[in-house]
């Protein structure tokens, strides 16, 4: 007992082992003094570690910095005009997630004026503000994903590929609307599932976003005229359930977006997975959207907003313009329907 407080009153709280070691160095016996007490300056034990719990590294809080002070709890209203965006409103919470308005939601970082934010998938993108205590109407330079670029390079925008960013002005600033479910962990999308039936409507297949998107493509930066490219561009693999539409009536529902118009009606177009993609912050995947040429006599007329179902004859496979990949899906569109349940 004597040996026990001696250990108490030198180290403080010590582990059960530690005392059947002796409290000292090694496995050997206590040194003790004439009297028999411990002598408390033999003792040579290693010092207590404080024990850290577990940190889960998606989900670390922000630090304390003057950016990501401001950012906490506040919601932002971003206006990337780009082709067929709309203003978005992200909400900062202070535990360092975001969501905004569109369902979208994730994590985010703060260094010194750039935030990084990393959707549910892992995909990221750096904002870089111009100055930490951010105001309506300034600037932001937003970076743009592979698949951004590739969507703005199929509308016509001229994208530098040295420079691949875009301007967003802040126009609204709030306090953060509340957001209690918990955000996962990234993961890889999964295998698409084959449907034990196939539904159609007469000849047409109906076909949705959630086989066409179920599978990760890597977009290359560069023209595949480059090594480095057309070796990413061989990597990739479209999966044999994907492929076999290939030259296949199918029906399609998505979101239109608008790329050419003639005598009032439209004769190429996108279909988009969703209302999203081309909205501030979107991380837009190369496989969810299809790009869709009308005949010259059978233009539609333009529906926004709302999703619509297409009809005609898909093309699977690579999509290059002067060099560079813009897209792994076309159609041979028919005609334009409402939408269709899929």
């Amino acid at each position: 007992m004597k040996a026990f407080r001696s250990c108490v009153a030198w180290g403080g709280l010590v582990a059960a082992v530690g005392l059947l070691a002796g409290c000292g160095q090694g496995s050997g016996p206590l040194a003790e003094g004439d009297d028999g007490e411990v002598d408390v300056a033999e003792l040579k034990g290693q010092p207590i570690q404080e024990l850290q719990p577990e940190k889960d590294p998606f989900l670390l809080p922000v630090d304390d910095s003057p950016m990501a002070t401001a950012l906490a709890n506040t919601k932002i209203v971003f206006d990337a005009k780009l082709p067929g965006s709309k203003p978005v409103a992200i909400n900062f919470m202070a535990e360092g997630n975001w969501h905004d308005e569109l369902g979208r939601s994730g994590r985010y970082t703060v260094e010194g004026t750039t935030i990084t934010l990393t959707d549910v998938d892992g995909v990221s993108t750096k904002q870089q503000f111009p100055r930490e205590n951010f105001a309506t109407g300034d600037q932001v330079t937003v970076e743009m994903t592979k698949g951004q670029q590739a969507l703005l390079k199929k509308q016509g925008v001229e994208v530098d590929p040295e420079n691949p960013v875009y301007q967003a002005e802040i126009t609204g600033l709030g306090i953060a609307d509340a957001f209690t479910a918990e955000v996962p962990n990234p993961t890889s999308p999964a295998e698409p599932k084959e449907p034990a039936v196939p539904v159609k409507i007469g000849d047409y297949s109906l076909l949705g976003f959630d086989r066409l998107a179920s599978f990760a493509y890597e977009v290359p930066d560069d023209p595949i005229t480059e090594p480095k490219a057309k070796k990413i561009l061989e990597s990739n693999e479209i999966p044999e359930s994907i492929k076999k539409f290939d030259g296949q009536k199918v029906a399609l529902k998505g979101f239109m977006l608008p790329l050419k118009v003639e005598d009032g009606l439209i004769t190429e177009l996108l279909i988009l997975r969703d209302q999203s993609l081309c909205c501030y912050g979107a991380v837009p995947k190369i496989n969810e959207w299809v790009s869709v040429r009308m005949p010259g006599n059978k233009g539609v007329k333009p529906i926004m907003d709302v999703p619509v179902t297409i009809f005609g004859t898909l093309k699977v496979g690579e999509v290059l313009e002067n060099s560079y990949l813009v897209g792994i899906y076309e159609m041979d569109g028919e005609r334009l329907d409402g939408p269709i349940d899929l």
